[in-house]
């Protein structure tokens, strides 16, 4: 249900030698009703129903009038109470306590229609005319009334407008008022007429039709041309001599009605003579503005039986609707000098329309037309608000992520991380470089690095195979390191006729290790990258295709050490993070300096690497295998350093004093990573190398 709102309306109607006058009428939009109207009636069985003679003394004024009920209906009290008098219908009226402003009946409820009717010459008065005015109700109420109330008259002649005596009832003056109320015994539709109020020529009525008990009303506002003009002799008088009928198609003008029941909109409803012919009938709608000029706004035109045309998108105002109907080439109007130019019988009703009764598109179209240039203005400063706000945005965002960018974020470890390092022995530097990368590991990440040279040389009676396979089983972490005889021991086609040659005591686990490493790589991809990890140096080659396959995370060393510890410990290391260790800048030379010491010899011999991967049939198998464990006899670190290097040992420890502190830049955040409480065997060596406690590795996001 829609909700209605108020809309005041005031009529006026000039007649010659008349000022122009107004008139005010109430009227209101549909409003929420009770269920009652709305609720759907009872299947209608017209065998069941008659209809009833509203009137026993067959009063001719409500002869149209007729409801149906039921043929079996046998109580003695009527079916209906009719308020046949002003004083029954006004004192009903009164009981209810109705408001003057009611809201306007939704549509379908009812349909209020006005007509002229033509009362010949008699006896005992000359012709006239009355309004035959019908109120049908489509569903069910309990009353319907409707009163009559004369707006504007040209004389006196109306009897309606003239200050009657017979109009006052207990002092007060009461419009002609009739009703009828229905008990529920009656089925709808349901009609009730009346058609005997006089209307006179030039005058103006408004018609209120109340409808209760949904307490709602309809309102139509009705005017007339001169008796003759409505009803020409030719067309009521069929009996009068040829002679005095100047056509068989008589000039005549329709009466005029105009109807509010709609809010965004007015219906304009012409009547006639029920034997009047016509094409169409026209409607000319101007409108009077405040400096007395009146603007022609549309031309309106009924095609023939129709008689009612929708007027759309009114806005408030003062207007002229002037109806005709083109007979016989009549014209609307002639120029004082035209010859043979007839004018057309004419229709006036000025009114005034209080509130605008448009739709909200209408409404929409009209603003942007009345106030384009304060619209255009408001909408060019919102836009340049809007960017403004947008730009602000985008820079305090970027302000934002510089600031972030320059927070450093310091998170310090404190769990240590084991870790395989899988590598190839290309040669002794290349040895050397991963040395450094787990003496690195040690002390600069929070992390034990299993190493093959310290757990297969040192510890005694272990089974290379057998430790290799117990490290894959339990480790979480491997590093695999590239190398050029790593990339050829990847190779399919070359491991299968070369092998690299033996220069330790056990031979090279690279190999076996692989192999069991893709397998597991392939059978869980998401968690294998999370496990293993690939590093090149900057002599390394690229990772091999079969390898680079697997979409394991790779880094180049010494340069992202950072972010291969930021691997190990399982924490963010994205291309969007900057990470900064916290490792010594004599560690960072002393590993740079040993990359270049490689790619150094691989400038000198080039062909090294034949030296170091031949064919299988070729190659010289190193009998170091021991019974006894190795003991060292030597006691000197100079004695100790040229054994190891004797036998490809790792070299004794030197003492570490490190006081530089590791640079950053302003735009650099720090991530610290430090070790775990350690034991008490363990502050000698801590003292001497302290760089753990203090890791640190920055995260730039």
């Amino acid at each position: 249900m829609s909700q209605l709102f108020p809309i005041n309306l005031l009529t006026s109607f000039p007649s010659k030698g008349c000022p122009t006058s107004f008139f005010f009428i109430l009227f209101v939009s549909i409003l929420n009703f009770p269920p009652i109207y709305s609720s759907a009636s009872t299947p209608f069985n017209s065998s069941e129903y008659v209809l009833r003679e509203v009137f026993q003394h067959k009063d001719q004024c409500y002869k149209d009038s007729f409801v149906y009920v039921k043929e079996a209906y046998t109580s003695k009290s009527s079916p209906f109470v009719v308020y046949s008098t002003t004083k029954e219908c006004s004192t009903f009226l009164n009981e209810q306590d109705l408001s003057e402003r009611l809201p306007s009946c939704p549509s379908g409820l009812i349909d209020l229609e006005v007509t002229p009717t033509y009362v010949g010459k008699s006896q005992i008065s000359y012709p006239y005319a009355n309004l035959n005015i019908s109120v049908t109700a489509h569903s069910p109420v309990s009353t319907l009334v409707f009163r009559l109330q004369c707006l504007h008259a040209s004389d006196g002649s109306d009897v309606y407008c003239s200050d009657m005596k017979d109009m006052y009832i207990n002092g007060v003056k009461e419009w002609p008022c009739r009703g009828i109320h229905l008990s529920t015994a009656v089925h709808h539709p349901a009609k009730f007429s009346y058609a005997c109020f006089r209307l006179t020529s030039y005058s103006v009525y408004a018609i209120n039709a109340t409808v209760l008990p949904q307490k709602c009303r309809i309102s139509t506002i009705v005017t007339s041309p001169h008796l003759d003009e409505i009803f020409p002799p030719s067309l009521v008088d069929p009996s009068g001599s040829e002679n005095d009928i100047d056509s068989t198609d008589p000039y005549w003008s329709p009466m005029i009605s105009v109807d509010f029941s709609e809010e965004q909109a007015v219906w304009i409803r012409l009547g006639k003579a029920p034997n009047a012919e016509c094409d169409t009938m026209n409607v000319h709608v101007y409108q009077e503005h405040d400096d007395n000029k009146i603007k022609f706004l549309a031309a309106l035109s009924v095609k023939c039986p129709e008689y009612s045309i929708k007027w759309d998108d009114q806005e408030a105002g003062t207007y002229l609707l002037t109806a005709y109907v083109p007979i016989r080439g009549c014209k609307f109007f002639c120029e004082p000098n035209s010859r043979g130019c007839k004018q057309c019988l004419r229709t006036h009703l000025n009114l005034v329309i209080w509130e605008d009764r448009v739709s909200m598109s209408w409404r929409v179209v009209k603003t942007f037309h009345d106030y384009g240039i304060q619209i255009f203005i408001v909408t060019a400063l919102l836009t340049l608000i809007l960017i403004i706000l947008f730009f602000v945005g985008i820079y305090i965002h970027y302000r934002k992520q510089k600031a972030d960018a320059n927070r450093v974020r310091q998170i310090q470890l404190d769990t240590f991380v084991k870790a395989m390092i899988v590598y190839a022995d290309d040669n002794e530097a290349h040895t050397n470089c991963v040395k450094l990368l787990v003496d690195n590991l040690k002390h600069c990440a929070n992390c034990e690095p299993i190493f093959d040279l310290e757990k297969l040389i040192t510890i005694e009676q272990v089974v290379p195979s057998r430790w290799l396979i117990d490290q894959l089983s339990t480790l979480s972490k491997f590093i695999i390191v590239i190398s050029h005889c790593a990339e050829k021991i990847l190779h399919a086609e070359d491991s299968e006729t070369h092998r690299l040659v033996q220069s330790r005591p056990f031979a090279d686990l690279f190999e076996p290790a692989m192999n069991i490493i893709i397998r597991d790589i392939t059978q869980n991809p998401q968690e294998a990258r999370k496990k293993y990890v690939i590093v090149r140096f900057g002599y390394s080659p690229q990772v091999p295709a079969n390898l680079a396959i697997l979409q394991l995370p790779t880094f180049l060393l010494p340069d992202e050490f950072g972010r291969l510890t930021a691997f190990l410990h399982d924490l963010e290391y994205g291309s969007n993070v900057n990470i900064t260790q916290n490792i010594s800048k004599r560690r960072i030379t002393e590993w740079t300096d040993a990359v270049e010491h490689q790619k150094t010899i691989f400038n000198v011999n080039p062909n090294w690497l034949e030296t170091r991967w031949k064919p299988k049939d070729e190659q010289e198998v190193m009998n170091l295998q021991r019974a006894v464990p190795v003991v060292f006899t030597y006691k000197t670190n100079e004695e100790r350093i040229a054994a190891s290097q004797r036998y490809n040992l790792l070299p004794p420890s030197a003492e570490i004093e490190e006081d530089e502190e590791p640079e950053t830049s302003n735009n650099e955040a720090t991530y610290m990573l430090a070790p775990p409480p350690v034991e008490d065997d363990l502050e000698a060596e801590e003292e001497e190398e302290d760089e753990g406690s203090d890791t640190i590795v920055a995260f730039d996001s």
